[in-house]
Parts: C-alpha cells; sequence; structure tokens
C-alpha cells in the first residue's frame, strides 16, 4: 500500500512538471509571436509596441532588447536606449554590438567617460570592429582626449571598413588637426570625407555651428546645396580603391 501511494504521489508531480513545462513553452512561444510580428511590421512604433508586449511575456527575450533599443535610438530615445542595451548585455554578454550601441546612447547625450568604457569593451570583444574604433575616437574628442582619438581615427581608418564610418572618422580626425590649429591636416581629412560620401560636402559650411540642429541657420544656400548633393550625389565618381 505505502509503494502504491508513492508511485501516485510521483506520478501526480511528474504530471504536474509536465503542465508547468507546457504553460512556459506556450509563455515563450506567445512572445515569439509578438516578436516576429514586429519584425514584419513597417511602422516603427508599431514595432516598438509589439517588441514590448513581446518582452512583457517573456523579459529575458534578447533579441527584442535589441530590436527595441535600435528604434529607439532612431527616434532619439537615448535613455531608452541604454535602458535596452543594458538589458541585452545582461543576457548576451559577449556581443560586441550591445556594448556599441551603448557607447552610441552615451555618446549622444554627453556622457563621454561611459561611452569611452562601452566601446572599451565592444574593441575587447572585437577588436576589428571600426565602428567602435570611429565613434570612441570621436568620444575621446569630445572628451578632450585629442592624442586617444587621433590614434583611434588611424587605426578605423586602416581596417577600411563601411564607407559612411571610414567618411565619419576622417571628420572626426579632421576636427581633431582644427582644435590643434593645424588646419591643412584638418582640411585634407574634411576633403577626403567629402570624397568617401559626398553628402557631406557642406560640412565645412556648417562646421561652425554647435550643433546639426542649428543646421537651419545656414539658409537658402546650405538647402539647395543639401538637395543638389541628394539629387546627383549618386552620379557623382566614387574614388577609387588605392585612395
Amino acid at each position: 500500500m505505502k509503494k502504491l501511494y508513492i508511485c501516485i504521489l510521483v506520478f501526480f508531480a511528474l504530471l504536474s512538471w509536465q503542465n508547468h513545462n507546457q504553460e512556459v513553452y506556450a509563455f515563450d512561444g506567445n512572445a515569439m509571436e509578438y516578436f516576429n510580428l514586429g519584425l514584419k511590421s513597417s511602422m516603427a512604433n508599431e514595432k516598438i509596441n509589439y517588441f514590448t508586449t513581446a518582452l512583457d511575456l517573456n523579459p529575458r527575450l534578447a533579441p527584442a532588447y535589441e530590436r527595441r533599443g535600435l528604434h529607439y535610438y532612431f527616434q532619439g530615445k537615448y535613455d531608452k536606449v541604454i535602458e535596452d542595451f543594458t538589458n541585452y548585455i545582461q543576457l548576451v554578454p559577449d556581443k560586441a554590438d550591445g556594448y556599441r550601441m551603448l557607447g552610441m546612447a552615451y555618446l549622444k547625450i554627453g556622457t563621454y567617460e561611459m561611452a569611452i568604457a562601452n566601446f572599451d569593451q565592444a574593441i575587447n570583444l572585437a577588436p576589428d570592429m571600426s565602428a567602435a574604433l570611429s565613434y570612441r575616437a570621436e568620444a575621446f574628442r569630445k572628451n578632450g582626449q585629442l592624442s586617444e582619438a587621433l590614434d583611434d581615427a588611424e587605426k578605423a581608418i586602416a581596417l577600411e571598413g563601411d564607407l559612411q564610418i571610414l567618411s565619419d572618422v576622417y571628420r572626426t580626425r579632421g576636427k581633431v588637426y582644427q582644435e590643434l590649429g593645424q588646419d591643412m591636416s584638418a582640411n585634407a581629412n574634411f576633403k577626403k570625407a567629402e570624397e568617401i560620401d559626398p553628402r557631406y560636402v557642406f560640412y565645412r559650411y556648417i562646421s561652425g555651428y554647435a550643433d546639426l540642429e542649428d543646421v537651419s541657420k545656414a539658409g537658402l544656400f546650405g538647402m539647395i546645396g543639401m538637395v543638389f548633393v541628394f539629387i546627383f550625389g549618386f552620379k557623382l565618381k566614387p574614388p577609387r580603391k588605392d585612395e
């Protein structure tokens, strides 16, 4: 009789464990459904809502933090970017891109020490990540560490990665030389940035303003010039590979 009682207890324990697992799997499955709906949606706010619902259902769904954080970044909601990517790297601490995005968000809000620390982590995990080197160079520049900025810019340029990043790092190096009073070197770097990406052809015209939000002060000439570049930029001769 005692053995029968034990068998019954074991049977109900196993049944309870199976039902619990089924609930967990259903829970995760619903979260993934909302996550996939977010991926398929064409509207940024709708994507964010789907990813938020997925995370409400499963707070450990790392890709949802990553995707939502990226959309927050492009919306300029940098505090939320920091929150999402902090959660992301807690779940996947070996992903260099998570630290890079944290660094970019801290750079945007002017917390340069934290930006540098996160770029450090990204570069430790992925030494050839030109984007992290490029953005760390800019963080160093804004933090007044000009020699470190030049060193990172040199490394990023040597990697010859994404053209937009390459153009950005030439601009960063140009700004460092400008701050050092080396105008010839600064102009050479600005010119190189423009050759790589013609959209920055008016960079030197507006670079005297404190913030890109003040670009409207550049007036009608700047607006016309930007339209010209966007319309005809793709017809311009691309830089040679050996340049």
